[in-house]
């Protein structure tokens, strides 16, 4: 794992070096960097396979081909069989994409299977071509705009991380903060569709590749495309396997996924937070390692509704790996804040990045390489939401909408206010904010720190007069990509792979994990894997009220391979990977709260209406309403503002 940059245009051998170390949390253990006329790399690298020999920027053996690159191909053994094991001269799987790409081309990146960002400078032909990893687990940011400033000029520029392109001192002057940017942020927690929160960058979208010819005409040079489509892996089947079958089938994708994922010269761990996903990979880490040789990952919480320490404990006790915990109180999350958003390019609304940067640190105090669980309830339809797909069809066809805004709104605000991790109030709160919303915006809706509406008043300029599904338009590009005919199921798991996936838990892994140069794999994230069950029936996956019913049937031990978890782990309920932050804004936090969004407001936010700031504060202060995620939202953004913009 490690972090990669470079640019073409002027500059120094200072400023290039700038740039790569801005990025040694990514890559501590070694930095390279090549220059060629006008083009410019460089490398910082977590060493976790061949650690001695794999430096980059990597040469292929005529020269003519220069590769920096993030990520790991697990499929690199196989590739070198293909290519002939003789003529490669590392053990490192960096080479194998230089061989691929002489082989086919642009066209190389459908034989790599990993998790990857990568850019290769061909001299030959005068251009760079890069690619991201089809789920989007590796980020990487560009600029194409020609852009020039005293001494220097960019007319194209790429990294792992915003703070890396900011630290050449063309791009990082002509930055200004980006309007839909942060209506993504406001309305989904993250920036999403390829946006950045700055004018002129953007972030490489999932299965995309690009290219930048050095000598063409400068509206010619930048060229993107889409090499596969996660989308087309959720059509209907038509004739579908048995569930046993699948099931089986399943199974054998996991194992895979999970082997091949443990490949490494460095030790290895599993982010374990009690739950099935992560339970499941060590079950099947368990199978490929003896039990000595896997440590296990978990932290909890003080308050009890959040903390899910014991049920990791107890799945570590079941498989006898050698566990450690840690707690996390509001006082750890005041410490670490400061540097959190020090690290953090953009604003970031999910605060469970908070426990996982938490998780990292002390988890790379003993490892290198840890598993986690991401993707699974995705896959397999395992949140909340999915549980209200149904219902939400229902009400949305039934209710009139005089009658929702008018009784069920006025209604929900009966429940009492409470603190606790999804409590009721909280969850009829929701259901009802996105009930009414077609089924393409449904989850966006529930799952957004504001609606719409709530923007209309808090910062009307921001907004505008456009209806919800063209101002959802704006940012997530076309919000009905599967045609009227898709079940309210499909729309949801769409939803939740093309965008929370891709762009909240992924950058959330990555940013939190990488800060403390730690790589996290994915086994639930494996092409094969995500391809064969998102072309499964739904039913497959929510029967009644049982989620992920396909993969807690194969974990009982239904489809032949006997029993691989406890049945209180597969039976429990869901609970995520949150924290109190509605008690601690009310007690722990409360004079932060209020230093930043009612004292300190910064003055480049001057379309926010203040005053309703304070409203909206005063009201979860006094019990009399639950917003904890609208404040938060509001809290990182000011923090980030003040500290990575003028304010």
């Amino acid at each position: 794992m490690c972090g990669i940059v470079g640019f073409v245009g002027t500059g120094s051998d200072a400023v290039l070096s700038h740039m790569r170390d801005r990025l040694t949390h990514r890559g501590p253990n070694a930095a390279g960097s090549f220059r060629d006329d006008d083009v410019w790399l460089a490398h910082r690298r977590l060493s976790i396979i061949d650690l001695e020999g794999g430096g980059q920027p990597m040469a292929n053996a005529g020269g003519d081909l220069v590769l920096v690159f993030n990520g790991e191909i697990y499929n690199h053994l196989q590739l070198r069989e293909r290519f002939g094991p003789n003529t490669f001269r590392s053990r490192c799987d960096s080479e194998v994409i230089l061989r691929a790409y002489e082989a086919a081309g642009t066209q190389c990146v459908a034989d790599l299977d990993g998790m990857f960002a990568f850019v290769i400078y061909d001299r030959t032909r005068r251009r760079l071509f890069g690619a991201r990893d089809r789920m989007g687990k590796k980020p990487l940011y560009h600029t194409t705009r020609p852009l020039k400033s005293t001494g220097t000029s960019v007319a194209f520029a790429f990294a792992s991380e915003i703070k890396a392109l900011r630290a050449h001192p063309t791009v990082e002057s002509s930055l200004r903060l980006s309007e839909e940017g942060l209506l993504s942020y406001l309305l989904m927690d993250y920036t999403t569709h390829g946006l950045s929160c700055f004018d002129g960058i953007s972030n490489l979208l999932p299965g995309h590749a690009f290219t930048f010819d050095l000598d063409a005409e400068p509206s010619q040079r930048f060229r993107t495309w889409k090499y596969w489509d996660l989308q087309a892996t959720l059509a209907t089947t038509t004739n579908a396997p048995s569930m046993p079958e699948a099931g089986r089938r399943i199974h054998a994708l996991l194992s895979d996924a999970v082997e091949k994922r443990l490949m490494a010269d460095v030790p290895l761990g599993v982010l374990l937070s009690g739950g099935i996903d992560s339970s499941a990979v060590l079950a099947f880490m368990q199978q490929h390692l003896a039990t000595d040789q896997i440590q296990t990952f978990s932290i909890g919480f003080d308050e009890p509704s959040f903390d899910e320490s014991m049920h990791a404990a107890a799945v570590a006790h079941h498989f006898g790996t050698r566990h450690h915990h840690r707690r996390f109180t509001a006082e750890t999350l005041r410490l670490r804040l400061p540097a959190l958003v020090e690290l953090l390019d953009e604003p970031f609304a999910d605060p469970s990045i908070l426990p996982v940067a938490l998780l990292s640190q002390f988890a790379r105090e003993h490892v290198t390489v840890a598993l986690g669980g991401d993707g699974g309830d995705e896959l397999f339809a395992g949140y909340d939401p999915f549980l209200a797909v149904g219902p939400a069809r229902h009400y949305r066809r039934w209710i009139p909408r005089w009658c929702h805004d008018g009784v069920f709104q006025r209604a929900a605000h009966l429940f009492p206010v409470s603190s606790r991790n999804m409590s009721i109030g909280f969850r009829v709160e929701r259901f009802l904010r996105g009930a009414p919303a077609p089924a393409n915006l449904r989850c966006a809706v529930w799952m957004a720190p504001f609606t719409v509406a709530q923007l209309r008043w808090l910062a009307p300029d921001l907004v505008g007069d456009d209806t919800e599904e063209a101002v959802y338009a704006r940012f997530m590009g076309d919000v009905a990509p599967l045609g009227d005919g898709a079940s309210d199921l499909r729309h949801a798991i769409h939803f939740f792979e093309h965008h929370y996936l891709a762009h909240d838990i992924l950058t959330k892994v990555d940013r939190a994990s990488m800060m403390h140069s730690l790589e996290v794999r994915c086994p639930f994230l494996d092409t094969a894997l995500v391809e064969y069950v998102n072309a499964l029936p739904d039913t497959y996956k929510l029967r009644g009220r049982h989620t992920k019913f396909i993969l807690k049937q194969l974990l009982s031990g239904a489809y032949g391979h006997g029993s691989m978890l406890p049945q209180p782990i597969i039976r429990r309920k869901k609970k995520g990977f949150g924290i109190p932050l509605a008690r601690w804004i009310r007690v722990d936090l409360h004079d932060s709260f209020r230093e930043v969004l009612i004292n300190e407001w910064p003055q480049s936010l001057d379309r926010f209406d203040t005053h309703r700031i304070r409203l909206l504060f005063e009201s979860h202060v006094d019990g009399r309403r639950n917003h904890a995620k609208e404040l938060w939202a509001l809290f990182v953004l000011a923090v980030w503002v003040r500290r990575h913009l003028s304010s």
